[in-house]
């Protein structure tokens, strides 16, 4: 895990966001880039200097940062977002290979009722790299147990357990499997892959509306250290994704949440 991204927001959680970014990296002797969550946007009439300073006043601020907590850190790097936050993070991805984005579930959002703000749900729908969500103002532990839930064993890309089996060799972590049989999927969309399961110690079977539902009902059984979920264009929270903004009654975590991107590679 060579290059982490972490997108630092105005709450007054950021610094613990940060912190838990830095563990991260620690573990895996990872660079990491720090990127601000909310780039300064203007509309055309707005005058250069003062779009300008506001870019500086944020370039400092997590600058800050970065200096009070990256003490002992191998490699950060701040990067100036020169457009939109997504297309920031892309173009930074096309440079240098992010492998994974660590994140806040909320970056500056006071909405009790929300799980995932725009911040962290924009990086899981609208990037390709796996994310990490982090659980507010939580310390990084390292995750001894941790449950994969889906609705469908096919692995559609090489890479799309990559951040697992880091996750998994570097804290000889045990993995272990709850494959959900929603409506409407048949015994194809069971089929497991190999690789999944070669490298997991249990495989437990639910019957459920959602892949949510199922992690509830077992969650307590397996009392894992970190929930991991694939994200396909229609996979896993295929009417949630729809919108950047989570809300709690749809799907809440209390753990790490580990997001793999499981898309077919596209040339």
């Amino acid at each position: 895990m060579k290059n982490i991204l972490v997108p630092i927001g105005i709450s007054k959680h950021a610094e613990a966001t940060f912190q838990y970014a830095m563990d991260v990296a620690t573990h895996f002797e990872s660079t990491i880039y720090v990127v601000d969550a909310y780039p300064v946007v203007l509309n055309p009439t707005s005058l250069v200097n003062v779009k300008a300073r506001l870019e500086d006043e944020n370039h400092q601020r997590i600058k800050d940062m970065a200096s009070l907590l990256g003490r002992g850190a191998k490699s950060i790097k701040i990067v100036r977002s020169e457009r939109d936050l997504v297309g920031t993070v892309k173009k930074l991805n096309k440079t240098i290979g992010l492998d994974l984005i660590v994140t806040a579930p909320l970056s500056n959002n006071i909405d009790e009722k929300v799980f995932l703000d725009r911040v962290a749900g924009s990086m899981i729908k609208r990037t390709n790299i796996p994310v990490l969500v982090a659980p507010i103002e939580a310390t990084f532990k390292e995750p001894k147990n941790i449950l994969l839930a889906f609705k469908d064993g096919e692995i559609r890309s090489e890479t799309t357990l990559i951040p697992l089996h880091q996750f998994q060799d570097a804290f000889e972590s045990l993995v272990n499997l709850l494959l959900v049989k929603v409506p409407g999927y048949g015994n194809p969309n069971h089929t497991l892959s190999d690789t999944i399961l070669s490298r997991s110690e249990e495989l437990r079977f639910s019957e459920n509306a959602t892949v949510y539902q199922g992690v509830l009902e077992h969650f307590q059984n397996f009392k894992p250290d970190m929930l991991a979920v694939f994200k396909r264009e229609r996979g896993f929270f295929v009417k949630l994704w729809e919108s950047d903004v989570i809300y709690k009654k749809d799907f809440y975590c209390t753990i790490p949440l580990l997001i793999l991107k499981n898309r077919e590679e596209r040339i």
